[in-house]
């Protein structure tokens, strides 16, 4: 379960933590280490080593090792998708992929691309890197997918695909937007059978317009909006007008 709380402009985590999402830094020595192209829709690599590198030199290697993880595996699962242009080679190719077993994606006709320990950050630079070897000067841009459930007090439940780089936020409208009953100061996002972000955390998040990359949300997470339980006289009232409705339909049968 992740928390994080706003201190001098700064996200703290703790032992829990899953990943350290930031909104400027996490401490001094991670605000000098972050220039300004670093401040983008996606974490860059230097960012996240600054932000792992900071919390083991404070004693705290248990909240740095899942940033050590995602900095070797990359942000690419197999199931994962992402929109591809290729320009460069004989045709181009724009097309959606999906990442395979072995983080490989396949592209037109070529060999397999590799994702392997690649971040959203570098999908671009990646595999243009690769395409090199098939074409002179290839031009690539990804837009990566995330596919999530959205459960609870939404107006659509289910699941949604949406972009690396949208707003958490804009999950919630992608799903129809809050019911009257929802209370989103209660909601969370889960991963699995464990909670990813905690409702104090999502707050914060939802208000930072932080994206689902900076958030650490990837594909098969879920948003649970939290729903508001009936009131007792709620209920009651409720109950009494089905059974007002019950007695009304059989008198109107009686009378026939």
């Amino acid at each position: 379960m992740r928390t994080l709380l706003s201190v001098n402009i700064a996200w703290q985590v703790r032992r829990d933590v899953q990943i350290v999402c930031a909104l400027l830094a996490i401490g001094g020595g991670v605000a000098q280490a972050q220039s300004a192209s670093e401040q983008t829709l996606y974490r860059s690599r230097h960012y996240l080593d600054s932000v792992a590198t900071s919390l083991e030199k404070s004693g705290r290697a248990a909240d740095a090792a899942p940033i050590r993880e995602r900095l070797r595996v990359g942000d690419f699962y197999p199931g994962d998708r992402l929109v591809v242009d290729l320009f460069g080679g004989e045709e181009p190719f724009r097309d959606t992929v999906s990442v395979r077993t072995g983080q490989e994606v396949q592209i037109a006709t070529y060999p397999a691309f590799s994702l392997k320990g690649v971040l959203r950050s570098e999908a671009d630079s990646s595999l243009v890197f690769q395409a090199k070897r098939f074409i002179q000067r290839p031009v690539v841009r990804t837009q990566p997918l995330v596919r999530l459930l959205v459960t609870g007090a939404v107006q659509r439940p289910g699941f949604v695909t949406v972009r690396g780089d949208a707003a958490v936020s804009d999950v919630v409208s992608i799903a129809g937007g809050l019911t009257n009953l929802s209370r989103l100061a209660k909601s969370k996002v889960k991963r699995g059978t464990g909670t990813l972000v905690d409702q104090d955390s999502l707050g914060l998040i939802f208000r930072s317009g932080m994206t689902l990359d900076q958030a650490d949300v990837r594909a098969g997470d879920e948003l649970v909006i939290d729903e508001k339980k009936p009131s007792n006289f709620t209920s009651v009232l409720w109950a009494a007008s089905a059974a007002l409705g019950v007695v009304i339909s059989i008198i109107s049968l009686t009378r026939r």
